[in-house]
């Protein structure tokens, strides 16, 4: 049992948070693992790691036996240091280079393969298996944490979540704008939900929270109180 915000919980959890690119996720993640003293699981960063790592071998995405070859051979890794998650490949700190325009423009494409995605559940799974974790990116409650002891399932109106990428974009020094960031967006969504394998679905058992009129702080509070409950009642 630990002492986490003022109660005592009876173990330590796994918290799940899943939805479209933009609504919030990664903010409230990262916060909320820095308040329960937990480690923040950025599946994304991991996907888009090997999304690097393969356009600097020059692999062909559709060629699936070359793909499968490079994930038994690749070395993927994350360090945390303090509140800092970095992912290494092949000894390698890719962690500046995760946001880079190619890299995004094709880390949907990469995540949809079945060899990556075999290779990263592992590497996920092993991560939480103690609990003490908040990790978040596409199905993580429904194939890589199905037992999460609190799945959430974040969304937001197309346009708001443009102006927030747009802006973090921003920040990173990448040059855009935000019709143009929108309708990368907006085309994200329609690859993520169409695709066969493994496309943007909301977990049944997930708790639904519209962020589009929330400031991260009230996001924060809203997960917190869900936390809390789940935290004293749920079973050792």
């Amino acid at each position: 049992m630990s002492t986490l915000l003022g109660y005592h919980f009876k173990k330590p959890l796994v918290i799940t948070i899943d939805g479209p690119a933009g609504a919030g996720k990664s903010t409230t993640a990262r916060a909320l693992a820095s308040v329960l003293s937990y480690l923040y699981l950025d599946t994304g960063a991991l996907y888009r790691a090997m999304t690097w790592k393969i356009i600097q071998e020059k692999i062909d995405p559709d060629n699936l036996s070359e793909i499968a070859s490079f994930c038994e051979d690749i070395d993927l890794s994350l360090t945390v240091t303090g509140k800092k998650t970095e992912v290494w490949v092949d000894g390698v700190n890719v962690t500046a280079f995760l946001r880079d325009p190619a890299v995004t423009k094709l880390s949907s494409r990469i995540s949809a393969l079945a060899p990556v995605r075999k290779k990263l559940l592992v590497i996920q799974q092993q991560v939480g298996e103690k609990g003490g974790i908040v990790a978040e990116g596409r199905d993580i409650g429904r194939v890589v944490f199905p037992d999460a002891d609190l799945k959430f399932y974040f969304d937001a109106d197309a346009n708001v979540r443009g102006m927030r990428r747009c802006k973090d974009l921003k920040k990173q020094g990448i040059k855009t704008n935000i019709s143009s960031t929108t309708q990368a967006l907006k085309t994200r969504d329609f690859k993520d939900t169409s695709r066969k394998l493994s496309p943007l679905k909301k977990d049944d058992d997930a708790i639904v929270l519209d962020t589009t009129d929330l400031n991260p702080d009230e996001v924060l509070q809203a997960i917190l109180k869900e936390v809390v409950r789940v935290g004293v009642s749920c079973p050792d």
